[in-house]
């Protein structure tokens, strides 16, 4: 499956409609692998409540570890199903496994952007002089102004860290690229084509509000009919929503990643077989 060649950027102009198509793309494919997304959401939260009880530390070194691993195998996943390959819950962590250290590195690599991000967001927030903490009551009191500049600055201070991670586990996994090389390429490959990322990041958000107002009136349900006592379910709920975006958001980054990437395809045919879904 890997390429050990040097990634090589499409020859392709990207055009805001590609964002568009990689987004459709993203829903098909999720509907394929949504099972082993949501296998591997599921151990990984065991394994984060197992070690919650013992450090909060250990729960954030997790985090930054799992994600660029995670959001390999799900790439991987989408790799097989569109290839028409056999889908294994074992053989898809095992391809990810086989790049294990590289893809450690990104997450200390992620984990350090994501300091940055912080610290130049709370510094943004005291030139705009604007609290760092909000209260519930600072919230509903909360002006539009002040809702969309704060918006704005949580989209300004982590764009750097979505250019950076939107390809580089791809790249990783199926080009064998070093983990700072990979960053680079992934950089570069957002920029070139940049309309089609923002369409895609603009469906995203769209998307991710029709679900939390989908969410939204789903808990209303449940608390009207079962009460407060429904608050663990309420809270599965959610979360099953929010992780249901997020996937599909990873489909659609793997589409994006196969159009601005040149592939040669030919060799990763050979072994080709029906796939099978849980």
């Amino acid at each position: 499956m890997n390429d050990k060649r040097a990634p090589v950027f499409s020859n392709k102009k990207f055009s805001w409609r590609d964002g568009k198509r990689w987004f459709d793309g993203g829903i098909n494919s999720f509907k394929l692998v949504k099972n082993y997304w949501y296998l591997t959401c599921l151990l990984l939260g065991v394994l984060i409540s197992l070690l919650s009880s013992v450090s909060a530390h250990l729960v954030a070194v997790v985090v930054v570890f799992a994600s660029p691993l995670i959001t390999a195998f799900i790439m991987n996943a989408c790799f097989k199903v569109a290839n028409q390959q056999l889908l294994s819950f074992a053989v898809l962590w095992q391809d990810v496994l086989k790049n294990i250290n590289a893809l450690m590195v990104l997450g200390v690599i992620s984990a350090v952007l994501s300091l940055l991000a912080y610290y130049t967001h709370n510094q943004l927030l005291q030139l705009f002089s604007l609290p760092l903490e909000l209260t519930e009551e600072q919230v509903k009191n909360m002006t539009s102004s002040e809702a969309m500049l704060r918006a704005v600055l949580n989209i300004a201070t982590n764009f750097p860290i979505a250019m950076a991670l939107a390809f580089s586990p791809a790249l990783i996994v199926f080009k064998q690229t070093q983990p700072f090389e990979a960053v680079k390429q992934s950089v570069i490959g957002v920029v070139k084509s940049w309309q089609a990322f923002v369409v895609l990041i603009l469906l995203f958000m769209l998307v991710f509000f029709g679900i939390v107002i989908l969410a939204s009136l789903v808990v209303a349900m449940v608390m009207a009919v079962l009460g407060p006592s429904s608050q663990i379910l309420v809270n599965v709920i959610v979360l099953f929503f929010a992780l249901t975006a997020a996937g599909i958001g990873l489909c659609a980054q793997y589409h994006a990643y196969m159009e601005v990437f040149w592939q040669d395809l030919e060799s990763n045919n050979d072994d080709t077989a029906i796939y099978a879904e849980i």
